[in-house]
């Protein structure tokens, strides 16, 4: 491993560890990570947990590049330093992006629609994007797939992003009933994305 492979592990690990970091948090004060589907929970769920699934392949294979060719249906023999600088760019702004956007939701964030206490975020990443970990996820699946062009990935990343589309339009439906005005003044002037 060079420089580059050993940057690219630490770029696609950080989100995944931020990740583990805050379902443990959210275990040791007695929160349930787990939310309510806003769309059919086997659609729901499989959309969240197969994007979770690429970018951890994408983290072990980093680790591990011996691995690289187990992965079904690539189409490309190997990766080029200078498609990983390429992907390393893609994968900063992923960065830059969803680990301020869990340390604003903090405890309160849900797999899912809230159970319990929660509120409306619009400062800080959010004042930028209504949805920055979902605009993140646009970064690591693009990083992911340069970094291994599978079809098969391809497919799985298309069917988790529209997945999360749909998600979205659930948890916009909840937060206007929620908060109302206040929702709707901020979607007013706060992107869905970017």
């Amino acid at each position: 491993m060079n420089w580059i492979d050993y940057t690219l592990a630490i770029l696609i690990s950080m989100p995944i560890l931020a990740t583990f970091v805050l379902g443990a948090f959210l275990a040791k004060s007695g929160k349930r990570a787990m939310g309510k589907p806003t769309i059919q929970p086997v659609l729901f769920y499989t959309g969240k947990f197969l994007l979770f699934g690429v970018w951890a392949l994408f983290a072990v294979i980093a680790v591990f590049p011996e691995y690289r060719n187990s992965v079904p249906f690539l189409i490309q023999d190997f990766t080029p330093d200078v498609q990983k600088l390429l992907l390393a760019i893609f994968l900063v702004p992923a960065n830059l992006i969803i680990v301020p956007a869990y340390l604003s939701m903090g405890l309160i964030t849900n797999i899912g629609l809230p159970t319990g206490q929660h509120a409306l975020r619009t400062s800080g990443i959010y004042a930028i994007s209504r949805n920055p970990m979902y605009a993140s996820f646009f970064f690591m699946n693009t990083a992911t797939f340069l970094f291994l062009p599978s079809i098969l990935l391809l497919v799985v990343m298309l069917y988790g992003m529209i997945v999360h589309h749909f998600i979205i339009l659930g948890e916009e439906r909840f937060l206007n009933n929620e908060f109302g005005d206040e929702y709707r003044t901020y979607k007013s002037q706060v992107p869905r994305y970017f």
